[in-house]
């Protein structure tokens, strides 16, 4: 009965070169890296997608080059693997293949790739050891596409949680409100027989209590915003002239300190939104900003047109579509954001302000208002620097545009 080439290692006649045994020129074009190692362990011969693999080609005429020509083997948890401990050279001693093994070649310039290997070692007629050949499949496209399934997987499971969320949070929060109400009115009558009283320090403790109602009425609000549909009234809308109609409400909202500049394209294209949800994500920006900037600056809100595809915008959300947009640009020259802190500014309820100052779902929603109307949002911050918001909107008319779902209200005049 035959040998099994994988069960006892491939069989050679011994009176042939190694490398014209296995045929140098029927490994070359193989979409796998493989190379040969005599019985010494030192390399023969690769083919070049294993020197691609290996970030190098070793030139095999000047020394010997021990067991592979790659810099350095991990395992698959990232510990390194001495050459002479490698599976590479357990092959040489046992002369039993090894398969389906998971490695990481790191390289001279510290990249990694992951790699399935197979090592089969190469026998003479009459059982001597003669070397081993090593076939390395790249896995990196592997590992990026189970990255993004795990992504995916991850993003499915964050959406039907918050989607529970949102419909017990709906309610409870609807309670909550009536509730307040009440309260806010009872406020309101008896603020005019406190002020009657003359008493000072009663009209103080009903201003303390009226901002603390203030304060959790505006978290209802956002709470309720954030658990239900968003309303889908939309209109076709001038950004340069939204902007100069809230220029009195932002120069309120900013203060003395703070110099607030409009820099607006005269050639800004149309879009559409909900005016109300767009003024309330503005000035939510516009707030951030001027918390940023305690000590005052500069805040400049700009508008223009660009053509955005996947090679100038590569961090785009999943409802991209190339083509036309006009941006609302927010930016200031306040304390920035902390790179660490800058890839969880858009999870609900997480904030770097004290609790009693934000509720951490301000850019929440204002993603969602985005994601929602097609549009895309990009955040750039340097610590000491600022930080600069853009809100991407497809243009007036455009498909991506067209394609809004919701009622559209009569065109502004």
């Amino acid at each position: 009965m035959a040998d099994n080439p994988l069960g006892a290692g491939l069989r050679l006649p011994d009176d042939v070169p190694l490398v014209r045994k296995l045929g140098h020129e029927l490994i070359e074009f193989l979409p796998v890296g493989v190379y040969l190692c005599n019985a010494a362990g030192n390399l023969t011969t690769y083919n070049p997608k294993a020197a691609e693999i290996w970030g190098e080609a070793p030139d095999l005429s000047k020394e010997p080059v021990k067991y592979t020509g790659a810099y350095r083997q991990r395992s698959e948890n990232g510990a390194h693997i001495p050459l002479e401990q490698s599976p590479l050279a357990a092959v040489l001693l046992s002369k039993k293949p090894i398969t389906n093994l998971r490695l990481i070649i790191e390289r001279r310039d510290g990249s990694q790739v992951p790699v399935l290997a197979n090592i089969i070692p190469l026998l003479g007629k009459d059982g001597a050891m003669m070397g081993f050949m090593s076939s390395v499949q790249d896995l990196r496209e592997l590992a990026a596409q189970e990255r993004a399934q795990n992504n995916l997987q991850n993003a499915l499971f964050q959406a039907q949680k918050m989607e529970q969320v949102a419909k017990v949070e709906g309610g409870v929060v609807h309670d909550f409100t009536n509730q307040l109400t009440s309260l806010s009115m009872s406020l309101s009558l008896m603020e005019r027989e406190i002020m009657d009283s003359g008493s000072e320090q009663l009209q103080a403790r009903l201003t303390l209590c009226k901002e603390a109602t203030d304060r959790v009425t505006q978290l209802a609000e956002d709470l309720l915003l954030f658990a239900r549909s968003r309303p889908r009234a939309l209109e076709r809308i001038d950004p340069n002239q939204l902007l100069l109609g809230m220029s009195r409400l932002i120069g309120n909202e900013t203060g003395q300190p703070i110099t607030v500049a409009l820099d607006l394209a005269t050639d800004a294209n149309f879009l559409k939104a909900n005016r109300q949800q767009l003024e309330s994500a503005i000035i939510n920006l516009v707030i951030n900003a001027r918390e940023a900037m305690p000590n005052g600056g500069k805040l400049t809100l700009s508008t223009f047109n660009t053509l955005l595809d996947r090679s100038n915008f590569p961090h785009h959300n999943a409802n991209f579509k190339p083509g036309r947009y006009v941006v609302i640009r927010v930016t200031d020259d306040g304390n920035g954001i902390a790179p660490d802190a800058l890839e969880h500014i858009f999870t609900p309820f997480y904030t770097t302000k004290a609790v009693d100052k934000n509720t951490g779902l301000g850019l929440t929603m204002i993603k969602s208002l985005i994601t929602d109307i097609n549009g895309q949002l990009a955040v750039t911050s340097r610590l000491g620097e600022g930080t600069s918001v853009s809100l991407y909107f497809p243009c007036y008319g455009s498909e991506h545009s067209l394609a809004i779902t919701g009622s559209e209200q009569p065109h502004e005049r």
